[in-house]
């Protein structure tokens, strides 16, 4: 059959390696997501369906129809299957396919090699990124949201609703004369009776951070007998350091661009509100991979080729399962500023 599967750089050992490689290099630069909640393997291939069952606050579990009936949670058990399997695919056209085979010489040959790698690659990341947005929207929410496939799940992982804070009239953050270093240290001291210790980190986003880099009561601390209006990320560090909060890490991005899995096209998804502040602790919780066929029952990503016939045409097919467990909720602490 005409394809690329007969290439020694499109065989499993080497698609393996590749990918391997390529989830290799991302986690060496990981995002908070990444630190709060770690990878983990699991072997056991009914996880996803524990985590339902366990899961004290599984809110509105609906499933088929115009005007789908509410389903128990041992029926939604049985669908958790969906929402942990993530597959994406890219294809390797006809055109690709000719050009490949009709290769001048080998540097040509080469080169579209390596252009059909970098395909299998972008699958790869495309997982990656889909993982990635899970973890964010555990993280930065304390929920997650499924709707596809004629199945819509909307999971609380249960952050405390003490620890769900809204800001309301002269108390927010667009005020520039609150006392915007009160509320953190307030909601740090609160975060530290109910957990027994302090947060690691406190995280917000760029807009969030623009309207405390602009509070007068910070102000007079980073700068005293000044007429600035707006101190610089470094000095509200500083300031926050010198009461004894957490470190700060301020979002430049609260967007990110995934492939949706079923339509393969891509969806631009906001994960982090833009005007919340976020206590977190290490031991949060983590993402838990498991295992599926195509990586011969093992967990973890993996991208392989295929061949077809009807259309001409070779596949690059990516495949992984895992969902984001939050192990102890009230390690998170929301605010919302503004």
């Amino acid at each position: 059959m005409p394809g690329i599967t007969h290439i020694e750089q499109f065989q499993k050992p080497a698609m393996r390696g590749l990918i391997d490689e390529s989830v290799k290099i991302r986690e060496e630069t990981p995002t908070f997501a990444d630190v709060f909640l770690p990878n983990e393997n699991t072997f056991s291939t009914k996880f996803a369906y524990d985590i339902v069952k366990t899961n004290r606050h599984l809110a509105a579990m609906i499933g088929f129809g115009a005007e789908p009936p509410v389903m128990d949670r041992d029926a939604v058990a049985s669908k958790m299957g969906e929402l942990t399997k993530l597959g994406i695919k890219d294809i390797a056209t006809e055109e690709e396919l000719l050009a490949l085979n009709q290769s001048r010489n080998n540097s040509e040959h080469a080169e579209l090699i390596e252009k059909l790698q970098r395909k299998a690659i972008n699958v790869s990341n495309a997982l990656l990124d889909r993982i990635e947005l899970m973890k964010l929207e555990a993280l930065t929410t304390g929920e997650f949201h499924y709707n596809h496939n004629n199945v819509k799940v909307d999971f609380d992982f249960g952050v405390p609703d003490e620890h769900k804070i809204v800001l309301t009239g002269a108390n927010k953050w667009d005020n520039s004369d609150h006392d915007a270093l009160s509320d953190l240290l307030n909601w740090s001291e609160q975060f530290s009776n109910t957990n027994g210790r302090s947060a690691s980190k406190i995280i917000m986003p760029r807009e969030t951070f623009s309207l405390l880099a602009k509070n007068k009561v910070i102000i007079s601390e980073a700068r005293p007998n000044t007429q600035a209006t707006r101190v610089s990320e470094l000095e509200v560090k500083e300031v926050l350091g010198q009461f004894g909060l957490p470190n700060l890490e301020v979002v430049t991005n609260r967007k990110m661009t995934v492939r949706n899995l079923y339509d393969g096209k891509d969806e631009v998804k906001e994960f982090f509100p833009s005007n919340r502040v976020i206590f977190v602790a290490d031991g949060v919780g983590k993402f838990l991979l498991g295992p599926t066929v195509e990586n011969d029952f093992k967990p973890g990503i993996v991208v392989d080729a295929i061949d077809e016939r009807s259309p001409i045409r070779s596949i690059f097919e990516g495949v992984a399962a895992g969902f984001p467990v939050l192990e102890d909720p009230k390690l998170l602490l929301f605010a919302d500023v503004k």
